[in-house]
């Protein structure tokens, strides 16, 4: 998780934000939506399945949200094309930043899965698991779930920017 963590900052604030801008242009707006809704399914991942070591329902959550980032995920691989034409597509740095972040990501969710006990894969068990995760594994998942929730507030600003910058103005349009 620590290596995505480290990818994810080089691929989002490099990559997408110094140097693409992607949350200023029309070609690149829905690919930007795309990234904020994952951003906003980040924290509640780390949340359900690393910060607190729950079973039941609340590690069910954060199952069905890693599910619908995969989802997400293809969909941003799909438009990634059209988002960049304007640089001849992908970069062969961004491209390998893509894929080494999101194996972590995808690779880490699997592990900590695959740790958990038969008991926390029903549905009786909604609380917290009687075994504490290691002290290190609390303190990454609240870290990782305090700047993924400001990653997610700051792609939703960048959205609303963009969409209040290019508003038709009726007066000059119309």
């Amino acid at each position: 998780m620590v290596l995505f963590g480290v990818s994810v900052l080089v691929d989002g604030v490099y990559f997408h934000d110094y140097k693409y801008k992607l949350y200023r242009d029309k070609e690149s707006i829905l690919e930007h939506i795309i990234h904020t809704f994952r951003a906003a399914a980040f924290p509640i991942v780390v949340y359900c399945l690393f910060q607190n070591d729950f079973g039941g329902w609340p590690m069910m959550v954060g199952v069905m949200v890693a599910c619908i980032d995969i989802v997400l995920l293809a969909i941003d691989v799909r438009i990634e094309g059209y988002s960049r034409n304007r640089y001849g597509g992908l970069s062969h740095g961004e491209y390998a930043t893509h894929l080494f972040s999101n194996t972590c990501h995808y690779v880490s969710i699997a592990l900590i899965l695959a740790a958990k006990p038969e008991a926390a894969w029903t549905f009786t068990q909604s609380f917290e698991l009687m075994r504490p995760y290691p002290a290190i594994t609390v303190w990454l998942g609240s870290a990782f779930v305090t700047g993924g929730t400001i990653a997610a507030v700051l792609h939703f600003w960048q959205w609303s920017q963009f969409f209040s910058n290019n508003k038709p103005n009726i007066l000059k349009d119309g």
